[in-house]
């Protein structure tokens, strides 16, 4: 359920030929995205220091042309081994690149090592996403990722597509286990926890459901660093065929736009909660849904009328990365 971790982020630029790129400055490694203004990449609670991961992405000017960018993995070592992105056993399982949401239709198809490939175009999100890649530490280096762009498009080329501009592209890549990104997930590590509220009503044809966040007197493993934390988001696993179900969401009252995700794992992800902990208490976090997911039993993963549930820190506000699961229900 927490986002897999994070095995690092660059920037891509042309070059004459597919050598290793350096490592960007610290600052570059905190830059927001300029259509949404989140962190790249958005709504990850992970490590995004590229120099504690050995793999980069470079682009293979051989392979590319007539409107195909190719880029190509490299282990290019130099980081610490004893961090967990640099343990010799993280893959690469996703990749992420930072796209204009409007270059969508510009895309024509993509490839990984010459078989087509499916692939995420989020527009909230204005990011591009690769997924299911199964590479191992082993088998990572020399994985070509390809992008085919229409010519006659809005967006023809890299210089379009990507928002840092001047054929520059921001990515990131992920591993599989989650390790890279430790998240602490153990409720009895965190005072923090979720209960589903009674009072299902309905709001001009909408079925509202809601979860309030609640503090437990005390944290049963207090050497725990998530024992009290500002939060930052609430995620619900979910059924992916209920994406459509889900017309918005509140918090405190206050509208908040959809987020669903259904790749690589159906969540729906409530974020900018923005809640210290002494302010936590009562938070009351809503789902507005329509007929076809109007129950937790129809909503949630496991369709038996209980949901997971995890609250999360804010990326980079702790060294240790919070997500304590709570099952809620049957209402």
């Amino acid at each position: 359920m927490a986002d897999t971790g994070l095995r690092g982020r660059a920037l891509l630029q042309k070059k004459s030929s597919p050598s290793p790129v350096r490592s960007p400055s610290p600052s570059a490694t905190t830059t927001s995205s300029p259509a949404t203004g989140l962190v790249f990449p958005p709504l990850c609670n992970c490590e995004r220091n590229p120099r504690k991961s050995p793999f980069r992405m470079t682009l293979d000017t051989a392979a590319s042309a007539g409107g195909v960018y190719c880029f190509t993995v490299q282990n290019v070592g130099g980081c610490d081994p004893k961090q967990k992105c640099c343990d010799g056993k993280q893959g690469v399982s996703k990749v992420e690149i930072d796209v204009v949401s409007s270059c969508k239709e510009s895309v024509r198809n993509v490839t990984v090592d010459g078989k087509k490939w499916s692939y995420e175009f989020n527009t909230v999100l204005s990011v591009m996403r690769i997924t299911n890649l199964g590479k191992t530490a082993a088998t990572a280096a020399g994985t070509e990722i390809c992008i085919a762009l229409a010519p006659k498009s809005q967006c023809p080329g890299l210089a379009q597509l990507c928002s840092a501009g001047a054929g520059l592209c921001k990515y990131a890549l992920f591993n599989q286990d989650r390790d890279c990104c430790p998240c602490q997930r153990n409720p009895r590590g965190s005072r923090l926890m979720t209960t589903a509220s009674k009072n299902v009503t309905v709001v001009n044809g909408l079925t509202r459901i809601c979860f309030n966040v609640a503090l437990k007197d005390v944290c049963e493993n207090p050497n725990s660093k998530c024992c009290e934390f500002e939060l930052y988001k609430m995620e619900i696993e979910a059924d992916a065929g209920c994406a459509d179900a889900l017309a918005y969401t509140t918090i405190d009252g206050a509208y908040k736009a959809k987020f669903f995700q259904t790749r690589p794992d159906p969540v729906i992800k409530v974020t900018n909660i923005d809640k210290p902990v002494n302010k936590v208490a009562g938070t009351e976090v809503c789902l507005f849904l329509r007929p076809q997911c109007n129950s937790l039993q129809k909503l949630c993963a496991f369709h038996d009328g209980t949901c997971t549930i995890a609250l999360f820190n804010k990326p980079g506000s702790s060294t240790t990365s919070c997500c304590p699961l709570t099952t809620v229900g049957p209402l």
